[in-house]
């Protein structure tokens, strides 16, 4: 039998044995990266963005507050208590203050927390398969998709493209 020269066992090594958490230990290496990526949702703003509007999860509220809207209204889908889905929540609510009166940020549960789906009629009609995913309807029509996109200037560079620039902030007056 034929050793191969650029195998090297643990014991051989030099460097000492690491024994790997509770958590690894219980659960795999997934399970730890989850974790962490929970917890980064967490302190990056937290699930439930507070300056989004939160629609109904059915085909009827859709068709009255997204495809029958006034504005363009950009709709972030997400699976309830997904670490990914809560780090975009900091950016929507950003576009959401930048972009008030001119734009609707809402957002709609295309899953819940074990996968269950609250309104198969919506998700199934714009595919969504994997969250986070954002759409920009503008008269009732897609204009634009991003999937897994947490950069607010990538939603600017649509939004803008659609509406125009949005007007720039009056610095504070200067008191005298």
């Amino acid at each position: 039998m034929k050793s191969n020269p650029m195998a090297i066992s643990r014991e051989a090594s030099s460097e000492p044995r690491r024994s790997a958490s509770p958590v690894t230990r219980r659960f795999g290496r997934g399970a730890a990266a989850l974790a962490a990526c929970a917890v980064a949702a967490l302190v990056a703003g937290g699930c439930g963005g507070v300056k989004t509007v939160h629609l109904k999860e059915t085909a009827a509220d859709f068709q009255q507050e997204v495809l029958a809207a006034d504005k363009p209204v950009l709709v972030h889908f997400f699976k309830e208590g997904c670490p990914a889905s809560g780090l975009l929540e900091p950016a929507m609510d950003q576009l959401a203050d930048e972009y008030r009166g001119r734009v609707v940020v809402a957002a709609f549960r295309a899953y819940t927390f074990y996968f269950g789906v609250p309104c198969d009629e919506i998700k199934s009609r714009y595919e969504v398969v994997l969250v986070p995913t954002v759409i920009l309807f503008v008269n009732g029509q897609e204009k634009h998709r991003w999937f897994a996109d947490y950069s607010a200037d990538s939603y600017r560079k649509v939004l803008d493209e659609v509406l125009g620039p949005a007007a720039p902030k009056k610095p504070p007056a200067a008191e005298e």
